[in-house]
């Protein structure tokens, strides 16, 4: 590129042509060092993205025909948590809650999936080695329906009320785990994403999607989680 501006430089002037390949080359290169600046990681987070714009309709429509149908369609067993509630001749979740989902997906397809009012009583079931209830069960079957590509990692949704999804992410790896133990500012500080497009948690890459806006950017939260402890309830067991 040196060489190619030491020529022009006995010209009076630069064509229209040259001025396009200067900028043509200055992008290349603005394109190269932001991916050094991101650690390399500018793909990954890409695919990740991807990942969670894919599953974000195939959550909608699942909730969206649970909350239709599956009063006639999922028989509970009595040792079930009934997440989706039948009252005044519809299906609810109940106010002022949201339903979090984890799913595990192979390359096979899905391998589980996990559903519950808080975050925390969420991350802190066993990774899928316990059996799925009813409504888990139909959930997974139509979501695996939806998703028509390969995944090989773990996605995650919030639903509010209203059975509108409002978050979901993807990551390789299973997000940061409730141990039990540790404050709820810990274990919402673990959810943080970094300057790298990484949970601060564990150091995977999430790729996230949602109709309010897009993450990962520095210092937000997956799951748009609270800054205020008066908020916590609709994310935490308190």
């Amino acid at each position: 590129m040196i060489k190619y501006l030491q020529r022009l430089k006995g010209k009076k002037g630069f064509t229209i042509v040259e001025l396009v390949v200067v900028v043509a080359i200055i992008a290349v290169l603005i394109t190269i060092m932001s991916a050094a600046l991101l650690g390399g990681n500018t793909e990954k987070i890409l695919s990740a993205n991807a990942s969670a714009e894919a599953f974000f309709p195939a959550c909608q429509l699942a909730f969206t025909r649970a909350q239709l149908t599956e009063r006639e369609l999922v028989t509970y067993e009595s040792t079930d948590t009934k997440f989706i509630e039948y009252k005044e001749g519809k299906n609810q979740i109940p106010d002022g809650k949201f339903l979090f989902v984890e799913a595990k997906f192979e390359q096979s397809g899905i391998v589980g999936l996990h559903i519950n009012y808080t975050l925390n009583e969420l991350m802190a079931r066993d990774d899928f080695t316990a059996a799925m209830t009813a409504l888990e069960r139909y959930l997974a079957t139509n979501i695996n329906e939806y998703l028509a590509d390969s995944y090989d990692g773990y996605f995650y949704a919030q639903v509010d009320n209203n059975f509108k999804v409002v978050f979901t992410h993807f990551c390789d790896g299973r997000l940061p785990v409730w141990n039990g133990t540790d404050d709820y500012d810990t274990f919402r500080d673990s959810m943080m994403v970094d300057s790298q497009g990484k949970i601060t948690g564990n150091k995977l890459i999430i790729g996230s999607c949602s109709d309010v806006y897009t993450v990962p950017e520095t210092g937000q939260y997956a799951f748009d989680l609270p800054e205020s402890t008066s908020d916590y309830s609709k994310y935490f067991k308190l």
